[in-house]
């Protein structure tokens, strides 16, 4: 969704993206990112090992990493330094880092582009200034703002904004933001936060099932926990009737992104592109749906 990829293809927990580079740091479950050397089968692993030109790749000095015993870090570096006219290892903070890992029957081997820093360990909510035990946490928002392939400079819409961590990462990578909700205590939850981060907001008071909006996203956590007081036919029915009033703003090909628990079930005029599960503890899986009108 961020990298706007012409192509992909997933090994195990390893995506494989033609794009050209884009902005790592918004990027929020992603641990590393890598300019791919090769994808490769264990029989042609070592020919592909030798035929790559690493001094392309090199700068000064490089380590090589992997994680299973049959092939060795030793044994993945002999052939690099082979590759090297001036070839230099260096272990601690070395300007080459080769990493090289095995997913589904598969060999990936890469340059190391960018360690992405786990800076919203920083922003978790209890840490803010106005808190509440309901709100998400951190890394799970961004993903979702990262769903919505929301870019800067764009407006992302949160009518269920509650304390504003959704809107918190939208505005930390560039979003002009619009936020809403129905409990006064929460917008000015939300407003102390946002000041906490000096973010301009536009923040109001408003039945998300109403309210006329314009934006170029909308990504929300709507109430469903047992912090919320609405019955089981009362949320489904807020949600529906949500769903109902967003597809008549939204204009055509822009996205929503939706978090309910897994077991919810709801109608909606919109099309399911995505839903993805994430599991918070024994009584709540978390489904993430990624849709567009």
């Amino acid at each position: 969704a961020v990298a706007n990829a012409k192509s992909s293809e997933l090994y195990g927990r390893i995506l494989v993206a033609d794009c050209r580079k884009f902005n790592f740091k918004r990027l929020a479950f992603t641990h590393k990112v890598y300019k791919l050397v090769f994808v490769s089968g264990e029989k042609d692993l070592e020919n592909n090992l030798k035929k790559t030109n690493w001094q392309k790749m090199y700068k000064d000095n490089f380590r090589v990493r992997t994680k299973f015993t049959e092939y060795p870090e030793r044994k993945i570096a002999a052939f690099v330094w082979d590759g090297l006219k001036n070839p230099k290892v260096r272990m601690e903070n070395p300007k080459t880092k080769i990493d090289l890992y095995r997913q589904d029957e598969k060999y990936i081997c890469g340059i190391e582009v960018a360690d992405i820093e786990k800076t919203y360990m920083e922003r978790r909510p209890h840490l803010r200034p106005g808190f509440h035990p309901s709100s998400m946490n951190p890394k799970l928002a961004r993903a979702c703002v990262n769903l919505s392939s929301i870019k800067k400079g764009q407006t992302l819409y949160d009518p269920f904004c509650g304390t504003g961590g959704m809107l918190i990462e939208a505005g930390l990578i560039g979003c002009k933001l619009i936020g809403s909700d129905l409990s006064r205590k929460m917008l000015w939850f939300a407003k102390k936060n946002l000041e906490s981060y000096k973010m301009k907001a536009k923040i109001f008071e408003a039945d998300a099932t109403k309210v006329k909006f314009k934006c170029d996203a909308i990504v929300t956590d709507p109430p469903y926990g047992i912090m919320s007081s609405l019955h089981k036919r009362e949320k489904i029915g807020l949600y529906e009737d949500f769903l109902d009033n967003a597809y008549k703003q939204l204009k055509k090909g822009h996205k929503l992104v939706f978090v309910l628990p897994s077991t919810t079930k709801f109608k909606t005029k919109f099309r399911i592109l995505k839903s993805l599960d994430h599991y918070v503890h024994g009584g709540l899986t978390r489904r993430v749906y990624v849709m567009a009108k």
